[in-house]
């Protein structure tokens, strides 16, 4: 199995990258700015961030890393997951794209998210996983809310309507984040039980 799981992971994480690349390139072209500050402006998302780290988790996994074990892999299938479920319920219809920018989006939030999804269920190792674990997982979202935040404050441009305290006042801003990990938690712990489910039996292994 894990002689199919590779290979489909690195095409997974060229997918991403070539989206990736070709929205830099689109955005470039659009805003007129260098690739230095076209950088700066994409990496405010979560969106760009996360379909990042499929590029370079995946990826290194695809190439035989096996310093990436089943609980990081989990962590990143949840993390893309709740891309294309947070777009296509909240974001989708804040969006007015057409022709190649609107291909690049469905890539972002639709493709990756679902192909890494199937993956992870089909193929991926689900050696039993820690309890503890999903609570990890949250590590990433809630960085990354902070790190937004921060970035809003200091320039006044929020990347997502539900992490901006101007808007939503800082008490629906606290309620907002903790939606969100609370949904991080449920989607993780889901996962973590239907790894049991499909694997059971197998003893932990480091990751």
């Amino acid at each position: 199995m894990e002689r199919l799981a590779r290979p489909i992971a690195l095409c997974i994480a060229v997918m991403a990258l070539a989206a990736l690349l070709t929205r830099t390139g689109l955005s470039m072209q659009e805003d007129g700015r260098g690739l230095g500050p076209t950088l700066w402006a994409l990496g405010r998302y979560f969106t760009i961030l996360t379909n990042l780290l499929v590029v370079v988790g995946l990826g290194a996994w695809g190439l035989g890393a096996h310093r990436i074990g089943p609980s990081l892999l989990a962590a990143l299938t949840l993390a893309i997951g709740i891309v294309g479920v947070v777009f296509h319920l909240l974001l989708a219809d804040l969006q007015d794209l057409q022709g190649l920018p609107l291909l690049v989006d469905h890539v972002f939030h639709t493709a990756v998210p679902l192909a890494t999804a199937l993956w992870w269920l089909a193929l991926a190792p689900k050696d039993p996983i820690p309890a503890t674990h999903p609570l990890r997982w949250l590590i990433w979202p809630l960085a990354y809310a902070v790190y937004a935040i921060l970035r809003g404050l200091a320039d006044g441009i929020y990347p997502y309507p539900f992490l901006n305290p101007e808007k939503l006042g800082w008490a629906g801003l606290a309620q907002s984040m903790a939606g969100l990990l609370m949904a991080f938690a449920l989607a993780g712990y889901a996962m973590w039980g239907l790894a049991r489910w499909l694997r059971p039996g197998q003893s932990a292994k480091p990751s």
